[in-house]
């Protein structure tokens, strides 16, 4: 599968899912800065957390992501992750999309698409 369709698969994944959205006293949520796209190492937002950079495509993070946030707004550009089970960004498990943050992500992401 090209990158442009593992692009359009997340984004379509984003736009159909439904997502909480990111809730106002998470444990460790707000470490997460304004315009950011973050993962943690554990559920609920706990553990160790990582800044995913947008925009950068498929991506390998420094540890399994379990739970993420998407710190951008709208209006703006959209920036988006899907998270995949399996490395090169295969086996689509979740994402987030602007305002957007999933509490656990299971099984946890081996790779993550970052697109605009």
């Amino acid at each position: 599968m090209s990158l442009r369709q593992r692009c359009a698969l997340v984004l379509l994944g984003v736009l159909v899912m439904s997502f909480a959205p990111l809730p106002a006293h998470a444990a460790g949520i707000e470490e997460c800065p304004p315009g950011s796209i973050c993962g943690w190492s554990g559920e609920s937002f706990s553990g160790t957390m990582t800044r995913l950079p947008p925009g950068a495509g498929c991506v390998k993070p420094p540890f399994p992501i379990r739970s993420a946030a998407n710190t951008f707004r709208s209006p703006g550009i959209p920036a988006v992750a899907g998270f995949y089970a399996l490395p090169g960004c295969a086996s689509y498990v979740g994402g987030v999309g602007p305002a957007q943050s999933l509490w656990v992500i299971s099984p946890p992401a081996a790779s993550v698409m970052l697109v605009w």
